[in-house]
């Protein structure tokens, strides 16, 4: 008895499917800019993500079919672990689009306000519903999203300055608790994390919505 108690933290550990994981958005603000002005209904942009301890191959074919642009998956060393990384699609869109995004794990949603767009970051509830539900049923273990760190880099493509204001996160490494503008001259680029709180309150997938960022 007393060896099977020994040997369980490490059977838990097994049987996780990820303990933590890197969300990686990659943003373009011509890109967020022409959805705002409904130059285009939908531009899709490009995410890497990470998944902790994910090295199954029924699990990779399981999530390129039913994940969008699933692609360049590979192995890699993730906190000391054996890990998978690859990348998917998510549109940006404008609030009220009617598509088919049964497929996109996230949505970054834009919202005129007075002169300004505000940007909301959304999991599709359903598809992660699915998802997780596929590797409870195949690995016993739920997926924590809370766990993951969502991360944007913004590439600031136009001819102009923007300004770009974020909402509890880090920018290029310093933490803003609140809200933090920068201005972007062309071409600038920058990195953003989303803090541990607000990574929290977008995985709990809320009906109540609070910008991640804007731009102007």
């Amino acid at each position: 008895m007393k060896r099977k108690i020994t040997y369980l933290p490490f059977l838990l550990c097994f049987l996780l499917f990820s303990c933590t994981g890197d969300i990686k958005i990659s943003i373009y603000t011509r890109d967020l800019s022409d959805v705002a002005s409904a130059k285009e209904n939908v531009i899709y942009t490009n995410v890497n993500l990470i998944a902790e301890s994910l090295k199954d191959e029924n699990d990779i074919e399981f999530l390129r079919n039913n994940l969008n642009g699933f692609s360049n998956e590979q192995f890699v060393t993730y906190n000391y672990s054996d890990s998978l990384s690859f990348d998917i699609k998510i549109p940006i869109i404008k609030n009220g689009t009617d598509l088919d995004f049964s497929k996109d794990l996230l949505l970054l949603i834009a919202v005129n306000n007075n002169g300004e767009t505000l940007y909301y970051l959304k999991y599709n509830k359903e598809l992660f519903s699915r998802i997780n539900n596929y590797f409870y049923t195949t690995h016993y273990q739920n997926i924590d999203l809370d766990k993951f760190k969502i991360k944007l880099e913004i590439n600031n493509d136009e001819r102009k300055n923007v300004l770009f204001t974020s909402y509890s996160c880090y920018v290029n490494g310093k933490s803003y608790p609140f809200s933090h503008d920068e201005t972007l001259i062309e071409r600038d680029r920058i990195s953003v994390e989303v803090s541990e709180i607000f990574s929290k309150y977008i995985s709990s997938m809320d009906n109540t919505d609070y910008p991640l960022f804007s731009i102007k």
